[in-house]
């Protein structure tokens, strides 16, 4: 199988994260800014998707709303995957000492993507958002679990395009080409937008990484 990574697009704690009043500021589970929805859009309408067989997203707000316009030009469901998330999970940050947030319900989420299909195990309740400890075993861990349901679900000629966050992709960039949790890690630097093709061989051995951070014509700044 092959597996596109995309960032989602801007949110509202992107705008201010070089503020110094982001810690007091920042919301556990931001909506995209205005300009993040536009990008979305534009993403959706000129992204070389035709390839793509099955769609998720992270559970995370500014994730469901990027994965919409997506869903909407392929005419795909989105199935919500509890394992995507960023790091950390959804807290409170340090202003409020990191203290677990709850994520959102499937209701609430359909609000912003009709076509969200809700994990079936969590039927009937929201998701608890993942907070976790912030260290890279954990988050090594968590990525091997995401390619591993992945790769039992679609083999052959499916694209399953995942729309995520920037630490966590690079997490499972690193998982997926067999890079060991101990090793060095250097970050794989994925844009708003950015998309990342990764080549998984059935046989669950190491993968190949296609390419890194392409976008579509005119949105590459």
């Amino acid at each position: 199988m092959k597996l596109l990574l995309i960032r989602h697009a801007q949110s509202e704690n992107n705008v201010i994260e070089d503020r110094p009043d982001y810690a007091q500021g920042r919301q556990p589970d931001p909506p995209l800014s205005g300009h993040g929805h536009d990008r979305a859009q534009r993403f959706a309408q000129d992204a070389d998707l035709s390839g793509v067989t099955h769609l998720y997203t992270s559970l995370m707000l500014r994730a469901v709303q990027t994965a919409a316009p997506i869903a909407a030009r392929l005419r795909l469901p989105v199935h919500g995957l509890e394992l995507a998330f960023e790091y950390g999970g959804l807290t409170t940050g340090p202003a409020g000492g990191f203290t677990p947030a709850m994520g959102s319900d499937h209701a609430r989420l359909s609000e912003h993507c009709p076509a969200l299909i809700w994990p079936a195990h969590l039927h009937g309740h929201p998701w608890d958002g993942g907070a976790e400890a912030w260290e890279e075993p954990v988050f090594h861990a968590r990525a091997a679990r995401l390619l591993h349901n992945l790769r039992t679900r679609h083999a052959g000629q499916d694209t399953a395009a995942l729309v995520t966050h920037h630490d966590f992709a690079g997490a499972i960039i690193r998982t997926a080409l067999g890079w060991r949790v101990t090793d060095a890690p250097p970050t794989f630097h994925l844009a708003h937008l950015g998309t990342a093709l990764l080549d998984l061989p059935d046989d669950g051995g190491a993968g190949g990484l296609m390419w890194l951070n392409r976008k579509p014509r005119g949105m590459e700044v």
